[in-house]
């Protein structure tokens, strides 16, 4: 009879699952299947370094007192840096779901203690992401968030809200596991939450899709 795991093994086992890259696929012309929402249909990586390069040419808009204003450029570097800060956010929250759904399938106390560790210490790894945002990305889901906004003509303006996506209960609301996996009535909690953070995830890159889609027809129109 080959001999039983430790509970460190069992742990580690339940933890070595493939890492997924759902917003990576959707910079690529993809859809993640966790996605309820019908994203526009369009080759948002692409079209964003178009953009880019026609905005290359034009001067920022000044920011005035009260309004201030940003040039196009600026605002959709802002969103792509974005999206792949919140691409980062959601690989860690996928590992943590795959290690909250291990702990269903382990009765060992010790062993489902040792994957409670694991999942806060990725838990906290979330807020460690958002503390190492910076530059451009950092003005929408980093410390330094702020409300973008670009002067389209006239007295039109476009804003770009910050999406909060911490762990807090102002972000992705996700709990420390404080009885270590010991109840199922935790592990399901913890599930439940962690499916809502993804979403909250999932709708906060889906908008911001939505607000370089926008950005990028007006630019290519005023290019045209």
């Amino acid at each position: 009879m080959p001999p039983q795991e430790s509970h460190e093994q069992q742990a580690q086992e339940a933890t070595k699952k493939p890492k997924r890259s759902p917003l990576a696929g959707w910079l690529g012309g993809k859809r993640s299947s966790r996605q309820d929402e019908e994203l526009p249909e369009m080759d948002i990586k692409r079209g964003l370094n178009r953009a880019l390069r026609l905005a290359g040419g034009q001067s920022s808009e000044r920011r005035t007192e009260g309004a201030p204003t940003e040039n196009l450029r600026d605002i959709l570097t802002c969103i792509e840096a974005a999206l792949f800060s919140i691409d980062e956010i959601r690989d860690v929250i996928e590992q943590a779901y795959e290690i909250a759904l291990s702990a269903q399938d382990i009765e060992d106390v010790a062993a489902k203690s040792l994957l409670a560790e694991s999942y806060d210490e990725l838990r906290l790894s979330i807020n460690a992401v958002i503390d190492a945002v910076d530059g451009p990305a950092a003005q929408l889901v980093g410390k330094q968030q702020r409300a973008l906004e670009i002067k389209l003509g006239g007295q039109a303006h476009y804003t770009v809200s910050p999406i909060r996506l911490d762990v807090s209960t102002k972000g992705l609301n996700l709990s420390p596991p404080r009885d270590a996996f010991s109840t199922e009535e935790e592990v399901i909690g913890v599930i439940d939450e962690l499916d809502r953070a993804l979403t909250k995830a999932d709708r906060a890159a889906a908008d911001y899709v939505r607000d370089a889609q926008f950005l990028i027809a007006r630019l290519e129109a005023e290019a045209a």
